[in-house]
């Protein structure tokens, strides 16, 4: 078998291993929310660990060996990792200068290939079966016990203790907030699993029960949990042996959480606002927008300038974390409905996206560096000495 043939029948491998796993692994979303979720709280008695947090970590140290593995025997004819690691660079290293120029290219480089490859990695690594599939499980009387006590602490009465029945009026509180909930069920063996198989048009396989609302879980009239057969939605359900509860994933998708694109467009803004300074010094930089020259147009359209610096802080990390965790929910959507015969098409569409988000983020950052490092007083005077034609 040729290096070819080898390469073709590795890709497909990884992509029948994603897809499989996903579909075995699949563990539908009990809740979803743009907070991660903290997997050690008070590391350190500084601060909390999150899901994303570590798979932003998995995501350098994976870059890292790849560097160290790509250039531990450099030679001058490349080869191999070597010689598929320059291409890529020198792809990407083009593309900046064609952009921005050689010189100011070389200087925006090693930012934006920072973001593209981080972007790119975190966003494909994403795909892997155990993010957002396997983790601890907080338990629904741990999650109606949380419920209890912010709703004590908003209606200002006492938080009850043990398995006592709080105050009606918590009771209603709680029930009104967390009643449509939506629970796993988790066979509950030593080590919790969902449950395998699935339902799809009329055809069912293992046991595909694998929700159930806290409502129908948590008898709120005698304040505990109902045992044995459950009625849930249309089907019943045995939770005998079974724990009902929420999973959290010890890793989630980096970019699904706000606050890691939120970095990477501080990051970007700031480094884009800098150069902006250093090539055109600090008051031809600043006169974009605090422009008195030209009157009050002139202060208007500094104003506009403003507005649009801060926008693009928004616009970046919006983007990115809308699209990814679009994304994420979608595939988990298909896996739980569909899996076997569907899921391969979420699966390459998310591939491409991710491809394609981790490509936006950072030409948009080029883009912006090379607009920004442009003399405004030339593109002012340019502008005015520009006669129309006739």
């Amino acid at each position: 078998m040729s290096k070819g043939q080898k390469a073709i029948f590795f890709g497909i491998l990884v992509v029948a291993s994603l897809i499989l796993g996903r579909v075995l692994l699949n563990a539908p979303m009990a809740h979803i929310q743009f907070a991660a979720e903290t997997i050690i709280p008070d590391a350190f008695g500084v601060w909390n660990i999150t899901n994303s947090m570590i798979a932003a970590w998995l995501a350098m140290a994976v870059l890292i060996i790849f560097a160290l593995l790509s250039t531990r025997n450099m030679q001058m004819v490349p080869r191999g990792l070597q010689n598929f690691t320059e291409a890529v660079v020198g792809w990407l290293l083009g593309i900046v200068e064609s952009i921005a120029g050689q010189k100011k290219g070389r200087v925006f480089f090693p930012l934006v290939a920072t973001i593209f490859f981080f972007i790119l990695i975190a966003n494909w690594m994403s795909l892997i079966p155990i993010f957002g599939t396997v983790g601890p499980v907080e338990t629904a009387k741990e999650f109606i016990h949380h419920h209890t006590e912010t709703a004590a602490n908003n209606l200002g009465l006492p938080v009850p203790h043990g398995e006592e029945k709080p105050d009606p009026r918590i009771v209603e509180e709680v029930k009104r907030e967390a009643a449509n909930q939506k629970m796993v069920i988790f066979n509950d063996d030593g080590l919790k699993t969902i449950p395998l198989g699935f339902s799809w048009m009329g055809i069912t396989m293992g046991d595909h029960v694998k929700e159930i609302r806290l409502g129908e879980y948590w008898d709120f009239d005698r304040w505990h949990s109902r045992t044995g057969v459950v009625q849930s939605g249309k089907n019943q359900v045995d939770l005998t042996g079974k724990t009902v509860g929420i999973l959290v994933p010890y890793l989630r998708g980096m970019n699904t959480d706000l606050m890691n694109p939120l970095a990477f467009a501080i990051i970007a803004v700031i480094m884009i606002e800098y150069w902006g300074i250093k090539y055109n010094g600090l008051l031809s930089y600043g006169s974009r927008f605090l422009n008195f020259k030209s009157g009050p147009i002139g202060v208007f359209v500094g104003l506009l300038e403003t507005v649009s610096e801060i926008a693009r802080l928004i616009s970046f990390t919006a983007r990115l974390m809308g699209n990814m965790f679009a994304g994420e929910v979608v595939i988990f959507a298909f896996m739980f409905l569909m899996p076997f015969l569907v899921v391969i098409f979420p699966m390459l569409l998310e591939t491409f996206v991710g491809f394609i988000q981790a490509v936006v983020f950072a030409a948009l950052t080029l883009l912006f560096a090379a607009l920004a490092t442009e003399s405004h007083e030339k593109h002012e005077e340019k502008h005015e000495g520009a006669t129309p034609e006739h």
